[in-house]
Order: C-alpha cells, then structure tokens, then sequence
C-alpha cells in the first residue's frame, strides 16, 4: 500500500543500534496494515509506558536493532532526554501525511481507500476546507456529486446504491452532501440517513410508502433492486420452537449460575431453529427483570462458577497457571453466533471441539465498557483515567503479565506467528472485523447464525487458532458482548448514542435529564459499577434508537443475547 510505504519511509531508521520514540496522536500506528509492514522491515514494535526505568534496556542496543516505541499523546520528551544520549523522536499525523485535507474528514475514511485518497491529495492543488475536502471526496471515492443529486432520480439513485451495496458514506461526508444539496424529503435530511445501511434501508421504505409516484418514475432497473430491497419477506429458515423456554428459565433460572446454563440452552435451540418474536420478547421480559434485581449481585458473589468479564483474566489465570495461553476475544460474538461457528470450525477441522462456559458481560454492552473491562479486570467505575484505544489495551496486556504478554489486532497475523515462536507466555488476539459484519445484517433477508457461518469460514481467526494449538497453547475464545436483531423507533432529542454503531443505549451525563427522557419503548435502569457520571438509558424489547423502522442488528442493551458471552476451550 502505498500510503503505508510512505509512512514506513519516515519512521524508518537510517542505521540501527538507537531507539525510535514516535508521537502518534492519530493512532496511525494502531492500523493493523501499519504495524506489519514495521515487522516486515526488521523493526520491532513496542509502546512506551512513560517510566524511566523501562529505558534503561535501550542504552545499549546491537547494531542493527531498530526498536519503534509508540509514545503516548501526553508523555513527556524530558524524561528521554533525561535517560538517553542517543535516540530519535518522530511525530506523525494524518495532517502530515495528508496536509491539505481536512485531517478529521481523512480519518473517517476506511484505510483501505487511502491509496486512492492520496492519489487524490496529490493531484489537489491547494489546501481545502473541511467542507471541499469531503465533497471532493464524496465525488471521487463514492461516486457521489451534488450537482447530480439536485436533478432527476439522483437521490433515489444514491439511497437505492447505498442500501443495497451495504457501504455507507462516512458521516462528515454524509453531513456535508445533505448541508450542499437539500435533500428532497424530510426522511433523509438526517445525514446518518446516508452513513448507516439500516437507516438508508428503512428511508427509502419510508419514502415509498409515502410517495409510491416516485417508484412509477424510477427505471426499470431501479424498480427491480427497489422491490427486492424493500419486499417484505425473509429468506431464513422458519422459525421452530425446539422446546418451551418459557416453561425452562421458570424451572431452573433463579440463580446467576443456573441463568448462565439457561442461556447456553438458549443459544442452542437459536441455533437449531429459531425462535418466534413472541418467545424473544418474552425471555427479554424475564431476563431483564431478573438482571436488573440481581446485576449487583453478579458482581460481589465469589462463586467461581459465576464468570464475569472484570474478573475473567482472574480466573483463567488460575486455571490455567504456568501454560502457554492465547487468548482470543471476538467483538459482538454471542453465545448462539458462537454456536455457528463452533460447528464450521468442527465440521472444516480448524478445531476438534471446544467446551463452553458462559459469562456475564459489563452493562451497558458497549466496546469501551465491556471489551474494557476484560482488561481492566475491574468494573469502569474504577478504570484509568485514559481514553480507551487499541494502545490502550495492548499496554495493559502487556503491564498485567510483566512484559511476557503480547497483544495483537486479528490482522496482525505476522507478529502474532512471531509471538508464537517466542514462546510468549500469554498472547491476546482482538477480533472486530465480526462485529463489522454483525452491523451490515440486514435481519429481513438473512440472520446472525447465517453471517456467522460465512463468518466463520473466512476469518483469519481460524488460521491463527490452527496456528495457536499446533504450537501447542492453551487456547480459549470469549467475547465483550453479543448483538440482538432489533427494529428503530426513532432517536432522542437529548442524551448521545455511543461512537461504536451501538444503537441498543443512550448515555447521559446528568440523572434527572436520563429520568425524563424515558419513553414507553425504553429502560430506565442504572447498573451498579458505572462512573459517576454516566446515566445509561436502554433500548426495551427488541427495539433500538435507530432511523424509525430501520431494521438492524445492534448492542448496547439488556437482552440475554447481548449480556451473556462464551468463554469457550478450544481443543486441536
């Protein structure tokens, strides 16, 4: 990749034998294409903690030893200074490596393109504004021009595509087309109506349904991928009721260890047939009224049997104490999507079988609470001050096991194939690109266990798992969350929807603001083990602050298909 080589041009050394502190505000370094091309050049990598005693291995380095340490965004340059007579100290950005774009616009923009954005950059002749740099953008990469929108079907034409292609535009680039060419109808002046498949997908329902002249005028081309799209039909499997669950959590689920062996049956029978909305409202009903009066309880009981995220790493270290552990934590994977892939991977022979165990994640079921706490091992009312962030967690991977631990991002297949030759002690592997893929269903035409299947036998995950047993690790594979199908009923004029497609929470920073904010479709309950100043405000049943009818598969929420995760032994 050519941006890659670029950026690899200014970090690499011109010799060997010092160290390399690089500023990264921008996290460049955290992209996963970034870090293996560092390896692939004879670098190593690393983070800087800040403390001067972890200098002291750097005063006397082999001559052709190229350490890179990635330094945080408020460490301080003295205290290199302080330790070190020889040393480099670089600072990249996307402003530096794209000065004359908009840096925040360039940021939403998926690495995968910025080959073709930097192209762009260099044939522009002059810095421009935030607003030109994402329509400039927009025109080039996403074949989107104002000027088209204005006339004819160009809007139909552009929501049609992006419904349909499943690639939304980044958000500033949405804003800025909707704030240049007003959009026609009042379902898509919201510019997440154009950055979120769902949303596009339940406008141009919307649209028709109100103004069905505007079908009669497309093409006949756009008629035929505007029925498809908006038909109401499904192409999963009936839905078979394999046993009463109902009658089951009222039998056995009354303890959170009796909870936890429900929800794996739960999971099995999604996965055999299905379940009526009928019986998901119905467990959600019963489920979350259970949560909300025993949550505080999950946390304070000392039954090893109750797992949780915030002391999971607790437990599998006793378990698993003085063996070789890789760890794999797959975002947004719960217990019935894992049940779909178990039995891809059985049935291709990446795995002989696993045993599963289930655990109760962090509330709300957001990225930066509960993939958090797993490495935290605490709940977020007593995290670090820092902003979470890849770096973040491989630092305190790294600080948990006293050096001998690594972490890496699941595309990082070459320095994950390095750890395992070293024999490192305890290995992490972040998975995210599931939760991607959970985020693109479109729960009308196709289903969790259906895109996890595909999932399953796509991912790298499975080579590096065949990898990790072969080595002959432990290897054990768990999730932050799991995700729900839900349908939007409109989004708040008050309170913030997470930055992580999470559509199943609001969160606020003032209680009374939360309290009246509550609608007859929401939940209004308050976790224990939150920060001080965080009021969560729940989507209820099978609903979601989402684009009024957009249909989607989000997190965030109460439900059992969100809370509960496997924490599963895999075995060669």
């Amino acid at each position: 990749m050519r941006w890659v080589d670029a950026l690899i041009e200014d970090i690499r050394p011109k010799f060997g034998g010092i160290p390399t502190f690089i500023l990264d505000p921008d996290h460049l370094l955290d992209i996963p294409e970034v870090r293996e091309a560092i390896r692939s050049n004879g670098m190593a990598l690393g983070d800087w903690d800040g403390i001067p005693t972890s200098l002291v291995a750097l005063k006397t380095l082999d001559d052709d030893a190229m350490p890179i340490l990635v330094v945080g965004d408020t460490a301080k340059r003295h205290i290199v200074e302080a330790c070190l007579i020889n040393f480099r100290w670089e600072s990249i950005s996307v402003g530096a490596l794209m000065p004359k774009f908009a840096p925040f616009v360039v940021k939403s923009i998926p690495s995968s393109k910025w080959d073709k954005l930097l192209e762009l950059h260099d044939e522009a002749r002059t810095p421009r504004s935030p607003q030109d740099t994402a329509l400039l953008i927009g025109r080039a990469l996403y074949g989107v021009d104002t000027e088209f929108l204005r006339h004819g079907q160009g809007w139909l034409q552009l929501l049609t595509r992006l419904a349909i292609s499943g690639e939304p535009l980044p958000l500033p680039i949405a804003r800025a087309i909707t704030e240049s060419s007003s959009p026609p109808w009042p379902e898509i002046h919201r510019p997440d109506t154009l950055s979120e498949t769902a949303n596009s997908r339940a406008a141009l329902s919307a649209i028709l349904d109100n103004q069905p002249v505007i079908y009669e005028q497309a093409s006949r081309a756009e008629q035929v991928l505007i029925s498809d799209l908006t038909a109401e039909y499904s192409a999963i499997s009936p839905e078979v009721e394999i046993c009463d669950l109902v009658s089951l959590w009222h039998q056995e689920a009354t303890t959170p260890e009796t909870v936890l062996r429900f929800g794996l049956e739960y999971a099995k029978v999604q996965d055999q047939g299905g379940l009526s909305e009928t019986t998901r409202v119905e467990i959600y009903d019963l489920f979350s009224a259970w949560l909300k009066i025993n949550y505080g309880l999950l946390f304070s009981t000392v039954n090893p049997a109750v797992l949780r995220l915030s002391t999971l790493l607790n437990t599998l270290d006793a378990e698993y104490s003085g063996e070789r552990v890789v760890l794999f934590v797959i975002d947004s994977l719960g217990l019935a999507a894992w049940e779909r892939v178990k039995a891809r991977w059985i049935s291709d022979g990446v795995i002989g079988g696993a045993v599963t165990r289930a655990a109760f994640a962090i509330l709300p079921t957001i990225t930066t609470l509960s993939r958090r706490a797993i490495f935290e091992g605490k709940p977020p009312s007593q995290f670090s001050p820092d902003v979470h962030s890849q770096r973040l967690e491989r630092t305190l991977w790294a600080n948990r096991y006293n050096n001998q631990g690594e972490c890496f991002h699941d595309a990082e297949m070459r320095g994950f194939a390095d750890s395992l030759a070293k024999n490192t002690p305890n290995i992490c592997v972040v998975d995210i690109s599931w939760d991607k893929r959970g985020h693109s269903i479109d729960p009308r035409t196709d289903s969790i266990a259906e895109a996890a299947n595909t999932w399953a036998g796509r991912t790298g995950v499975r080579d590096m798992v065949s990898a990790a047993l072969d080595a002959g690790y432990r290897v054990i594979l768990t999730a932050d969350h799991g995700q729900t199908e839900c349908i939007g009923q409109g989004r708040l004029n008050v309170g913030t929807l997470t930055d992580e497609r999470s559509k199943r929470v609001m969160l606020f920073s003032d209680k009374s603001v939360c309290n009246n904010a509550g609608t007859d479709w929401t939940d209004n309950f308050r976790p224990t083990g939150l920060p001080v100043d965080m009021f969560p405000l729940f989507a209820a049943s099978l609903s979601s602050f989402d684009f009024k009818g957009a249909a989607t598969v989000s997190h965030g929420g109460l439900s059992l298909d969100e809370v509960l995760v496997p924490v599963a032994e895999l075995t060669k």
